[in-house]
């Protein structure tokens, strides 16, 4: 038995845009095998810092932690993409934030954090 967590943002939160369709947790709902659990942590608007706050909630029984998040931070940043020469250097700095938080929260429970894998 698995109990899948969707952290991070709209990615995954986003009932609000689908009215009437299904929304991520329901495609997942229906994928899982039977015996497997779900749950939506992941919040609309949040911030690659915020899935830390979410992390706090996380289900005792958790087995796959699934993050998507710092679409919304780089929204901050769009007025970046107006300048016709700008060069943006890629930076894992949120994404390894990330990690570090999956990992102190992976030592609480029954998985291993040596399988996050961030890509960015």
């Amino acid at each position: 038995m698995g109990h899948v967590v969707l952290l991070g943002d709209s990615i995954f939160d986003n009932a609000a845009y689908v009215p009437g369709g299904p929304a991520v947790i329901d495609h997942l709902t229906a994928a899982l095998p039977h015996g497997w659990r779900e749950t939506l942590l992941a919040v609309d608007g949040a911030g690659a810092d915020d899935v830390a706050t979410q992390l706090r909630s996380l289900p005792a029984d958790a087995t796959h932690l699934v993050v998507s998040a710092g679409g919304n931070d780089a929204l901050g940043h769009s007025g970046l993409f107006r300048h016709g020469s700008a060069v943006i250097e890629p930076s894992a700095t949120g994404g390894g934030k990330i990690a570090r938080a999956v990992g102190r929260v992976a030592t609480g429970h029954d998985f291993d954090s040596g399988g996050c894998r961030v890509y960015g």
